[in-house]
């Protein structure tokens, strides 16, 4: 599955320096004891084409895009 989370502020993000997303699964806490764990495959952190108004100087705004697979259902 595809994520893109708009909106975001910062001209730069660890995101592009490999740093991967936290996800929590109940399923997996369960079965192997691991809560918190990093996930998360073509994560691109990039300038889109919104503006932000913050007065004298109009900027852009930036996008996360991430894919992941859920390997538990309703978890």
């Amino acid at each position: 599955m595809k994520f893109n989370i708009i909106n975001l502020a910062k001209p730069d993000s660890l995101y592009n320096y490999g740093m991967k997303l936290l996800n929590f699964s109940n399923k997996i806490k369960n079965e192997e004891g691991i809560g918190w764990h990093r996930v998360g495959e073509a994560i691109d952190y990039f300038q889109n084409d919104f503006k932000r108004d913050n007065g004298k100087y109009a900027r852009n705004f930036y996008t996360l895009t991430f894919e992941h697979t859920f390997n538990h259902e309703d978890d």
